[in-house]
């Protein structure tokens, strides 16, 4: 990679900078802190992270830093701005001077955002898996919550149509291992109030069991190990691959 902040490489999605995110943790980058940047200044901001951190360095460039007891660094943009804001992650192997950086293996896990409720809000956190040790993606606290007491209200009214596209929504959620693990409790607990096999109708035994539907599309594994990670024109479509290309895009959009 070049110095040159428009030659950044875009995430395609957003399981793509989560899974990103979790290999550089896995390698050392334990050091981190979350922010947005308004998308009109982002490649500014950019260039000025890059002239404080060296975050635009190759990696032989970047492992040469890190033999020399340099701390390194790496920055993860989110896939796309929304609300007219970027939000980024920027990790490094050592804190950073001049940045309010906290510890991945601290008290406060490294947490990742999501555009809720018209805005960037906190919804996954990086910890280690209980049984493997190994960093995976879980919900946040608050957040799991919120779609489990969802999930339990739908299904104490009997609201199946809104019980099964909940569900269908939850299936589609960034799929790692913390997060399989999470909305498989939401899952299995929400089958204890309408049964595991059978659901009555107010007419009697169901035919076929509304819930059904939810279930069709079901993960049935976590994620392997490896996602691709970068935009591909050949998979993706006509996407930007790079900051600049986006730049440009905007540009012309603006004309």
């Amino acid at each position: 990679m070049t110095a040159d902040p428009a030659d950044y490489r875009l995430y395609r999605s957003q399981t793509a900078v989560m899974a990103a995110i979790r290999q550089a943790v896995a390698k050392g980058y334990r050091y981190y802190l979350v922010a947005t940047t308004p998308e009109e200044k982002v490649l500014g901001a950019v260039a000025k992270l890059h002239e404080r951190h060296r975050i635009l360095l190759s990696p032989e460039a970047r492992r040469a830093r890190k033999e020399a007891g340099l701390p390194v660094a790496q920055l993860f943009l989110g896939p796309e701005p929304r609300g007219g804001v970027w939000p980024y992650a920027l990790l490094a192997t050592k804190r950073l001077e001049g940045e309010e950086m906290r510890s991945a293996e601290g008290k406060r896990p490294l947490q990742w955002v999501a555009w809720r409720k018209e805005a960037w809000l906190p919804t996954y956190e990086l910890r280690k898996h209980e049984d493997t040790g190994r960093w995976t993606w879980y919900l946040t606290e608050a957040f799991y919550r919120e779609l489990l007491e969802e999930a339990l209200h739908h299904a104490r009214k009997g609201d199946w149509p809104r019980l099964v596209g909940h569900l269908k929504t939850l299936g589609h959620l960034p799929m790692f291992g913390g997060v399989f693990q999470q909305i498989t409790d939401i899952r299995r607990r929400v089958q204890k109030l309408w049964g595991d096999t059978h659901l009555r109708s107010p007419e009697g035994q169901w035919k076929a069991p509304p819930w059904k539907k939810a279930l069709e599309d079901w993960p049935k594994r976590p994620l392997a190990a490896s996602v691709y990670l970068y935009v591909d024109p050949e998979v993706d479509g006509p996407r930007p691959r790079t900051l600049g290309e986006w730049w440009e895009a905007r540009r012309k959009e603006g004309a």
